[in-house]
């Protein structure tokens, strides 16, 4: 929820940073149902995480396919553990990604 908006995750996808990554490793796809991230949120929120951290070591930067609009949010994987920075919706940056998602999640 943004202040009295409800935000709905309509699909996640993780691009590479530049060549902070090692080589490509093609797009994995995570698949929830709406009724579990409706009724089953924490266990949700599990698999989307082990899915970021399943990713190499490196920059990333994840576009949530969000209602009303989308969002965007950089972070990293590393040996310590991953951090995040959220920064604000950026269409052109969205729009000027050039490599493919590599972590797909939709909410279905």
């Amino acid at each position: 929820m943004i202040g009295s908006q409800i935000v709905k995750i309509v699909s996640m996808d993780v691009y590479p940073c530049g060549d902070s990554c090692a080589k490509p490793v093609g797009t994995n796809i995570v698949k929830i149902s709406e009724a579990n991230y409706r009724d089953n949120p924490v266990l949700c929120m599990k698999i989307v995480v082990g899915a970021l951290l399943s990713l190499p070591a490196g920059f990333y930067t994840i576009v949530y396919r969000t209602e009303p609009l989308p969002c965007v949010m950089d972070f990293c994987v590393g040996v310590e553990g991953f951090g995040l920075r959220v920064r604000p919706l950026d269409r052109e940056a969205i729009n000027n990604i050039k490599q493919p998602a590599w972590l797909r999640i939709e909410i279905e």
